[in-house]
């Protein structure tokens, strides 16, 4: 990852999001030396540790250390022999390998559940006993404590029962002295380590002493009087003998962390690591993010993506980011955002790279789910590169830079590329962007590239593994809406954001007069497009609502047949039991009235054989009648069918693409299968597809059930339908297709006639539509409609109560 692209992405502000949850000068090192990583089992192992922090994290606790100041000087200069640390130095070292040990204790707790994390920290050394040898013998400002050493209590409490003598005997002085008027003041004080008093200069005679000093103005003299030289001497002997104990204990503290030294630089290492993983893991859960998923064939998906450093930004100013959904393929994939300016583009772009760079970092993306392949390389040009200095214009600069990524590229790569051919004449940059393009595309790069040339969203339509996709615009209010429509080119919309930015009316309307008649068609054509795809997401959206209405409904019958299966098998077997215990009952009623021993007991060991047996094929009887509820899950297989898992082949019934055929590439949580139809991506419902070919290894399809006689479903539970379906204008095999379902609805919902509005027209509709009626279950009779409902332009059908 060069350092352009990191640059380009904002992979430094990214970084800057997480800094604020780190909380040792070891863990924002590593912070700072973070970069993407190229090598995939490094990143699944990053990733696996980040997965389980987050989850560490919303267990309740904080993985890492508290604040901890830096023991890598310490480590540093406690490496050549002989050195000695100071105490606070000591403190920093003995604190931080402290930490690491109560940090491992933790996680040993919950190494089971945490595994991964606790193979990092098992790592850490066990230096307790090491540290039980100093922990509490350094005060928080660094001086060693009394119980450093036996030798240094002594000389500490032998100095303060001198100095106590000390000044006691200069208090009797200076009481004496006192009344005579030759003192300055009345106090002991202390010159060069030796107890002294303040002597007025005229009266220095009066006083028998040593003069240790005298003050600014000469008006006093310190003087150690000679009744208290041999305790001064005896208490400087000591004072010196208590720094020499302090250097002794001090060498001998850094001899042990010396021996020791590899385990506490890795026990330190190790700490900084954690305290890196916790900080990732609050920026997880802050951010909304998750760790990507890799479905190794190359694919990119992202769903509700949001620019962490954008969204930080936006969420200053109490405002959120609209979220970002993609996907394509990224080994010999191609796809091109266009669309208005200000519309978002960029953002798209940089989403997708930095996206990537953060999961080959090992970092959550924000976004509700993501899959995201591993690349050899990203490498991106965005933004203004022009050099006065180098007579480098736009347009030159950029160049140089994609000049290099020919250069440097390596699949499979990640290629980012915003305005390609931007800066120069537009039919030229056309050309020259779509030959850029398709150089990476030849390479099996995976290329995004935003533009506004047509020639690029003209390639995008034709050549193989290429796609247009739209930063969406509000035809009402010509503003950008930032939501990215797939499949479809944009339209630049420069001489609308010219108009709303305030240039002058009878300008805009110059401008416009001057468009081809060709652009203008174009443009036109583009707006009519993103029209018609509102209004078939806006029907997606209510046949989702639809079929998620009737998958509730599917799951509340079933619900109601298992409980009625059990009741059922509850109330057989408790009848089965009684009639049983009654036959025994009876039976030894029977044998005890045998006064032949020999003949009631080979008559009871019969009567227990053929119990057993009578048992035995009522229980077979029971389980055939009412035989389990059939299991209900997403990809489960209809009555007779292969089950719908990756690697089938597919009939599409939805009436989008309707009897297209393709393979299943994946499916999702909630059930939604994306199908590979012609080289194109489709997300499908499991109800909207049919097996012609079933995976390798795919389950067989779903045993098929009956409800035992007597148990029916209820009608008119709540479905809604009409009681009318018009399908003039459908092919017969869609009008069938339509037909049946309805049928299925009206049965439900209770309706006792239907009326089917197929038109004169051939005839051909109306015969199969008779045809479907005479064998259709819910069917019990059907005739023309009379003439005020249709006549022979439409049929009635009678349904089964």
């Amino acid at each position: 990852m060069d350092t352009p692209t990191l640059a380009a992405l904002e992979f430094g502000p990214l970084k800057g999001l997480i800094a604020p949850h780190v909380r040792t000068p070891g863990g924002r090192r590593l912070l700072e030396a973070l970069v993407p990583s190229v090598d995939a089992d490094a990143i699944a192992s990053r990733k696996e540790l980040a997965r389980e922090a987050i989850r560490y994290h919303h267990e309740g606790a904080r993985l890492g250390p508290g604040p901890l100041e830096d023991p890598e000087p310490a480590i540093d200069r406690l490496g050549p022999l002989g050195a000695i640390l100071d105490p606070l130095e000591i403190l920093r070292l003995v604190a931080a390998v402290q930490a690491a040990d109560s940090l491992r204790q933790d996680l040993s707790i919950v190494c089971e559940e945490f595994p991964v994390i606790w193979r990092e920290a098992s790592g850490i050394p066990d230096l307790r006993g090491l540290t039980r040898q100093i922990a509490g013998k350094i005060a928080a400002d660094g001086r060693l404590e009394d119980s450093a050493s036996e030798e240094l209590g002594r000389l500490r409490r032998r100095v303060a029962s001198l100095e106590a003598s000390a000044s006691a005997a200069l208090q009797a002085i200076l009481d004496e002295s006192g009344r005579r008027g030759l003192l300055q003041d009345s106090y002991v004080t202390v010159r060069g380590g030796r107890f002294v008093i303040p002597v007025r200069a005229e009266a220095k005679s009066s006083v028998s002493g040593i003069v240790h000093g005298a003050s600014s103005t000469g008006a006093t003299l310190f003087v150690e009087p000679l009744e208290t030289l041999e305790l001064n001497n005896e208490l400087v002997t000591l004072r010196e003998a208590e720094l020499a104990e302090v250097r002794r204990i001090l060498e001998a503290w850094s001899d042990l962390l010396r021996a020791r030294l590899a385990e506490i630089a890795r026990a330190c290492a190790r700490l900084a690591e954690m305290d890196l993983l916790g900080a990732v893991a609050v920026f997880g859960v802050t951010a909304g993010a998750t760790i990507a998923g890799d479905a190794g064939d190359g694919r990119l998906q992202l769903a509700e993506a949001r620019h962490p450093v954008l969204e930080a930004g936006l969420r200053a100013r109490q405002l959120s980011p609209v979220p970002l959904s993609i996907a394509m393929q990224t080994r010999g994939g191609v796809l091109v955002l266009s669309g208005p300016n200000a519309g978002g583009k960029t953002v798209a772009l940089k989403t997708i790279g930095l996206f990537a760079l953060m999961n080959q970092s090992g970092l959550p993306v924000p976004a509700r789910e993501a899959i995201l392949p591993v690349f050899s390389q990203v490498l991106a040009d965005i933004g203004d590169h022009q050099s006065i200095l180098e007579s480098l214009s736009t347009f030159s600069a950029r160049m140089v830079r994609v000049a290099g990524i020919t250069r440097a590229i390596s699949p499979p790569a990640l290629v980012l590329l915003d305005e390609v051919g931007a800066g120069t004449d537009p039919e030229e940059a056309g050309a020259l962007a779509v030959s850029i393009v398709e150089h990476f595309r030849a390479r099996g790069a995976g290329i995004v590239v935003t533009t506004h040339h047509e020639a690029l969203k003209v390639y995008a339509e034709t050549a193989p593994g290429a796609a247009n996709a739209s930063m969406e615009i509000d035809e009402r209010t010509m503003r950008p809406t930032f939501r990215l429509l797939a499949g479809i080119a944009g339209r630049s919309g420069g001489v609308d954001l010219a108009e709303r930015v305030g240039l002058p009316v009878e300008l805009i309307a110059d401008a416009r007069s001057r468009l081809s008649t060709g652009h203008r068609e174009a443009r036109e054509y583009i707006s009519r497009l993103h029209e018609t795809t509102e209004s078939m997401q806006r029907e997606q959206a209510l046949l989702r609502q639809e079929r998620e209405r009737l998958v509730e409904e599917r799951r509340a019958l079933e619900a109601t047949v298992e409980t009625v299966i059990g009741d059922a098998r509850r109330r057989w077997s408790e009848a089965i039991g009684a009639a049983l215990r009654m036959i025994d009952e009876r039976l030894e009623a029977f044998l005890g009235g045998i006064k032949d021993r020999a003949v009631a007991l080979q008559l009871r060991a019969e009567a227990r054989r053929d119990g057993a047996t009578l048992r035995e094929q009522l229980e077979r009887t029971l389980a055939a009648a009412v035989p389990e509820p059939p299991a209900s899950a997403p990809g489960a297989a209809r009555a007779g069918q292969a089950a719908i898992v990756p690697g089938s082949r597919v009939r599409i019934l939805a009436e989008a693409g309707k009897g297209e055929t393709g393979s299943v590439e994946s499916i999702d949580s909630k059930g939604r299968v994306r199908v590979i139809v012609r080289g194109k991506r489709m997300t499908l419902d499991m109800g909207d597809l049919a097996v012609i070919e079933a995976a390798p290894g795919a389950p067989a399809g779903g045993k098929s059930w009956t409800l035992p006689e007597g148990v029916r479903l209820k009608r008119g539970g709540g479905v809604e339908a009409g009681s009318e379906i018009n399908l003039i204008g459908s092919r017969v095999e869609e009008a069938l297709d339509r037909l049946d379902k309805f049928l299925d609805d009206a049965y439900l919902a209770g309706h006792r006639q239907v009326r089917i509005v197929h038109g004169h027209g051939t005839g051909r509709l109306r015969d199969a539509v008779r045809g479907m009626l005479r064998g259709h279950p819910h069917v019990e009779s059907h005739a023309q409609a009379d003439e005020r409902a249709g006549g022979s332009g439409a049929t009635v059908a009678v349904l089964k109560s």
